[in-house]
């Protein structure tokens, strides 16, 4: 049970929700009464999958992280709908690999600056929302490799790693408003995105891993929902959520 009385009351936008992590978001919270925004940038049948299993509990939203502008359509159309936004769980992200000596700079500055404009941008539409919203809370999701560091993905880590300095700094920022700031910081998550790990690369990272396993999906959905829901007297802290593997 969290804090709330009504969970019915609160309104929650998640971004990147309609597939992988971000739809078991959507879903841990749908299970709550919570009513989620979930954001699509082109899969919108997902989108429309979720809501058709949650009547009346999710709305489809579009946003495209590549293009901020799109940000303050979907919290507008979020408020607009339901009148309140009192969390908003930052999933959304464009990953692309490879060493630095090989990457084109072009495409090595896009990973970068996408995942953080679309991040900011979001937040930036968001706060004066969670201003009023009840038990006001931003969750990112970053990632293990922001902390810790992964050959060929410096680009990636360094967007995820920008992401934990944004948040921390963030919640100083915004504690006056009584907004809390959170990161979750997952490792390797079983999605249609680790599918396509080589066999000996999977099985090198399984052995680095203390649980010897990739995780679920909806292990970090729990994670990330305690930290937005659950985790009142927390702010500016980092949830690392990876087996292990970092340690």
């Amino acid at each position: 049970m969290t804090q709330y009385e009504n969970d019915a009351d609160r309104v929650v936008l998640v971004s990147g929700g309609s597939r992988g992590i971000g739809a078991g978001i959507t879903t841990a919270l749908t299970r709550r009464g919570v009513r989620v925004g979930c954001t699509y940038r082109t899969r919108h049948e997902e989108a429309e999958k979720l809501a058709s299993d949650a009547p009346d509990l999710v709305l489809p939203v579009h946003f495209d992280l590549s293009d901020p502008t799109t940000a303050t359509a979907a919290v507008d159309m979020v408020v607009d709908t339901w009148g309140r936004l009192d969390a908003v769980i930052l999933n959304a992200g464009q990953w692309a690999g490879g060493r630095l000596v090989t990457s084109e700079p072009a495409a090595w500055w896009e990973v970068v600056e996408t995942n953080l404009r679309g991040t900011v941008a979001l937040t930036r539409a968001a706060l004066p929302h969670l201003q009023r919203g009840n038990s006001p809370s931003i969750v990112l999701i970053s990632s293990v490799v922001g902390l810790i560091g992964h050959a060929g993905d410096t680009a990636y880590a360094s967007a995820k790693a920008a992401m934990v300095g944004f948040g921390r700094s963030l919640a100083k920022e915004v504690a006056r408003d009584h907004i809390r700031v959170n990161i979750l910081a997952p490792g390797f998550i079983e999605t249609d995105m680790t599918d396509a790990v080589p066999a000996g690369a999977r099985s090198r990272i399984e052995d680095a891993t203390v649980l010897g396993r990739f995780g679920t999906v909806d292990e970090i959905a729990t994670a990330a929902v305690f930290l937005s829901e659950d985790a009142t007297f927390c702010t500016g802290s980092v949830l690392t959520a990876d087996g292990g593997w970092a340690l």
